[in-house]
């Protein structure tokens, strides 16, 4: 089976049925593809809001921010409420730089109109309209065309679109630096790994909204190893929690007897990453979490060459990983 690119297809169509039919499938395709890309810069959106939120506010705090999108609203989105706060920002997302991404006399009616419903239904503090766009240039010509009295409730916003998650991470700072602080690490690998996710959770189930606390619980519990080595959710400590976290960790807290290994068989020192200690020989790598209990003196005696050690250590993690499995997960 061969895959066709799309002007063999449109040929092939116009061919088998004619011209006409040939330009109705590339209508629809035009549209099929502008869905999709309104629809990932909604949920990149999203999940990029939910890891800043993460990152920058108190761990007692996740629960109490709830994102939606598609409610029943003018300004209908994304809605991200801080319940405590009983503050509400609205967003209606345009990936364009052209007219659909424009402040005009409709826009304007309907963020108008929302206000009044966030105020007087919702009954909300704060509220906040926001026009997202992926252009720069755009954000700044919307906001110069906000009527005076509308500009302390409405705003447009700039997002940038990228074809895939690895770009957005790669070339939007503010979500990059927010995934670092999360995840406790500088590794693109790691921070790209950690908001595929976020992403992948928000995208799964958000039918009916999600808090910041639910989203990154079940992000953290599918991460195998786990890479949020600065998120501990709810803000409870490792011991109530019952989950593995490291805040600040540093070369020099690997135990005692992990240094020493390496050592006396003359191995690079551990590297730090994701909140465990990284031990590398020869392109093996191998994951020691800081809780991890120190081997027998039987055990460590057997060890007779660095790639030993190695092996030897990536089987301490794999039994930690099956220790976490969910009761009666198959462990063949």
């Amino acid at each position: 089976m061969k895959e066709m690119s799309d002007t063999e297809v449109t040929q092939f169509v116009e061919q088998q049925f004619g011209a006409e039919l040939a330009k109705k499938l590339t209508n629809i395709g035009r549209g099929g593809k502008n869905n999709k890309k309104g629809s990932d810069f909604e949920n990149f959106f999203a999940a990029n809001k939910i890891c800043l939120i993460a990152s920058s506010v108190e761990g007692r705090e996740y629960g109490d921010y709830h994102i939606t999108c598609q409610e029943t609203a003018f300004v209908d989105d994304l809605c991200v409420r801080h319940l405590s706060a009983a503050q509400k920002t609205n967003y209606q997302a345009k990936n364009s730089d052209g007219d659909p991404a424009s402040w005009d006399e409709e826009m304007q009616c309907r963020f108008g109109m929302q206000q009044i419903i966030d105020h007087d239904l919702h009954l909300s503090k704060i509220s906040t309209q926001v026009l997202l766009v992926s252009s720069i240039d755009k954000a700044a010509a919307n906001d110069a065309k906000i009527p005076s009295n509308m500009k302390d409730y409405c705003l447009s916003e700039h997002f940038p679109y990228h074809t895939s998650s690895t770009q957005l991470v790669i070339g939007h700072g503010p979500l990059r630096e927010a995934l670092n602080k999360l995840c406790a690490t500088q590794s693109l690998s790691n921070v790209d790994a950690a908001f595929r996710l976020v992403l992948g959770q928000w995208c799964a189930d958000n039918e009916h909204g999600r808090t910041v606390l639910d989203v990154m619980t079940k992000a953290k519990a599918m991460s195998h190893p786990d890479v949020f080595a600065s998120f501990v959710p709810n803000g409870i400590e490792e011991e109530e929690a019952g989950v593995v976290m490291v805040k600040n960790l540093q070369e020099s807290d690997a135990p005692a007897w992990l240094t020493d290994l390496l050592a006396a068989f003359q191995m690079p020192s551990v590297a730090v990453e994701c909140g465990a200690f990284i031990v590398s020989y020869n392109g093996m790598q191998a994951r020691v979490t800081s809780s991890i209990a120190s081997p027998s003196p039987q055990a460590l005696a057997k060890l007779k060459k660095p790639g030993d050690i190695v092996v030897f250590l990536m089987s301490l993690e794999a039994e930690t990983l099956d220790d976490h499995l969910p009761t009666g997960e198959n462990r063949q």
